[in-house]
């Protein structure tokens, strides 16, 4: 080699030196922002998520207020105090946060308890420091702020109440009626705030994404352009390609003769194998040629008599395989050279030739047996879970019976007034626990067959009043849903008042009339109808200014399944409650 060449070879390491450092930067850059990138979105998902505690706190703690403004049980108080916990734990941290030297254990106790996972704090706190400048991020923490306020609010408000009920030897409907109202006015005022919180963290995300989205493309468009011209520029190396393969063929080798799983290729053309890899004899202590002379025949010969006509089915199939018939991966038992069987998991994948059909079968066997005794376990611990729950709901059914039958004992020597309250106690009661039952008897132990709860709860009303003197004839048309356990409750005890109230009044000093109970599903909404033919009601009844508990009861659960009551007359008086539910038709 003469001078002018080992200049030039100089001059161009020299450039591939720069360029490959050049492109080393690009990569560590590269990285950089994708890892920005991770902890930027894994903090915005932290803070959604929280807000998502915050905001199921804040519906806990209007819930518990709401109970106490009805019950007066100032357990309820304390339980809306309890659930604010989660909300103050944030505003701490968030208050630490914006001090210009802010104390790390602070800003950690206070999202701790706010319910934030103690690994996404470092994210939701860089993410705080590192943007606040951005205004969607002043946006999102003045959002904030203003939520604590309200919170605040909602605080003194409920204090405002527990004052006035401690004081007070009874309150007022109308009192009640009105702190609802108000109650119901800071609920949707705190939704908005939260709505506005999501918005803007969604447009932060969506900003700085973009920015890091771009920035990645830029830095990857220059890694490709510095890959092209080193993939040029080593072009004409080919004698160095050639024995990098050849010595990566050796290295294949060396995996597949030490390899636990064994590997094979199986023609289909000739149904012979072509190439089965040591490993076959680690796993069932067979050697290769054992296994490539016996073929098909021999392989079915050490396989489970529980899976041998599956086997079968699936070698007619090679007659006509295509993509569409032939299975990635199937499991089956093999049966050891010492006898016993092993569990398989073969996968696999077709070959094929120039026309696109399937010639030969590539695939790896692997050995699942302790995956699938795993599997057994965990089946056999599910069972066992399932057992369980079905015994808890029984036993709450039950203690609810046993509730019912204490307020029965109770009606003995009072008066008739307290006697009737009592009585629509246990029905409320008896609604809760039909719930249970239908869990228990159920398959999911989630979901409720709406229709068939509705019939039983209407039936066992019917035969509370049953007598020789009153024939009421009901009629039910109730189309097959299934709901959740949060929402059949709240059905359950709007229906069990609506239809002691229409026996008590509709049907009052009548000795016949028509009791109609309809469940549609109308426009995505589902309809839940109670109409009788007896009695009308005043004219100038209206259930907002009603002091009928049972009134009272029904407007607060229509509220909590988010759901609007519509009373109509003519012929028939009408209760129809129209709400949306996450449900399944049956």
């Amino acid at each position: 080699m003469n001078i002018s060449e080992e200049k030039d070879r100089m001059i161009g390491n020299g450039r591939i030196f720069g360029v490959v450092a050049f492109g080393m930067l690009c990569a560590l850059l590269l990285i950089f922002v994708v890892n920005l990138s991770i902890n930027t979105s894994s903090g915005i998902r932290a803070y959604v998520a929280g807000e998502g505690y915050w905001a199921k706190a804040q519906k806990e703690a209007a819930l518990h207020l709401s109970n106490y403004i009805i019950t007066e049980d100032s357990a309820k108080y304390e339980h809306f105090k309890s659930v604010l916990r989660v909300i103050e734990g944030d505003r701490l941290g968030r208050e630490e946060l914006q001090k210009e030297h802010f104390d790390y254990d602070v800003v950690y106790e206070g999202f701790i308890t706010g319910k934030n996972h103690p690994d996404d704090i470092d994210d939701m706190i860089n993410l705080f420091r590192r943007f606040q400048g951005i205004s969607h991020v002043n946006e999102a923490i003045e959002t904030w702020a203003a939520g604590d306020e309200k919170i605040a609010e909602l605080r003194s408000f409920a204090a405002d109440i527990h004052s006035v009920i401690q004081n007070r030897d009874s309150v007022s409907l109308m009192q009640k009626t009105r702190w609802m109202e108000d109650l119901e006015t800071l609920d949707h005022e705190l939704t908005d705030l939260e709505y506005s919180f999501s918005l803007a963290m969604g447009n932060m995300a969506r900003l700085i994404n973009e920015i890091l989205r771009w920035s990645t493309i830029s830095l990857g468009l220059i890694l490709i352009f510095i890959g092209v011209w080193i993939t040029a520029r080593f072009y004409h190396s080919t004698q160095t390609y050639t024995k990098l393969i050849k010595e990566n063929e050796e290295q294949l080798k060396n995996i597949l003769d030490n390899s636990k799983d064994f590997l094979y290729k199986f023609n289909l053309k000739t149904r012979s194998y072509e190439f089965v890899s040591p490993g076959v004899y680690d796993m069932l202590g067979y050697e290769q040629q054992v296994y490539i002379k016996g073929g098909i025949p021999f392989v079915l010969s050490i396989t489970h008599p529980d899976d041998i006509q599956r086997m079968n089915k699936e070698i007619k199939k090679y007659d006509e395989l295509s993509s569409k018939n032939f299975l990635s991966e199937t499991q089956f038992r093999l049966q050891t050279k010492s006898g016993e069987y092993k569990w398989v998991s073969n996968v696999r994948s077709l070959i094929y030739d120039e026309q696109g059909n399937a010639t030969a079968i590539v695939g790896a066997v692997r050995d699942i047996s302790t995956q699938k005794e795993q599997e057994r376990t965990i089946k056999e611990s599910l069972k066992e879970k399932e057992i369980l729950l079905k015994e808890i709901h029984h036993r709450v059914k039950n203690n609810l019976a046993i509730i019912s039958s204490l307020l029965e004992l109770q009606k003995d020597g009072v008066s008739e007034d307290v006697q009737n309250l009592l009585t629509s106690s246990q029905a409320r009661i008896k609604s809760i626990a039909k719930v249970h039952e239908k869990l228990y008897e159920s398959t999911t132990l989630s979901d409720i067959n709406l229709s068939t709860y509705i019939a039983e709860i209407t039936e066992e009303i019917k035969r509370a009043y049953l007598s020789d003197d009153r024939n009421i004839d009901i009629q039910m048309d109730l189309t097959p849903l299934t709901v959740d356990i949060n929402s059949a409750i709240p059905i359950g005890l709007i229906l069990n008042e609506l239809i002691n109230n229409a026996y008590k009044h509709a049907f009052n000093g009548l000795n016949s009339g028509t009791l109609k109970v309809l469940l549609n599903v109308i426009n995505d909404k589902i309809e839940l109808s109670i109409e009788s033919d007896g009695n009308k009601m005043d004219k100038n009844f209206d259930i907002h200014d009603s002091d009928s508990l049972g009134m009272t009861l029904i407007e607060v659960l229509v509220k909590r399944i988010d759901g609007q009551l519509e009373i109509s007359q003519d012929e028939w008086t009408r209760f129809k409650i129209t709400f949306d539910l996450k449900q399944e038709m049956v």
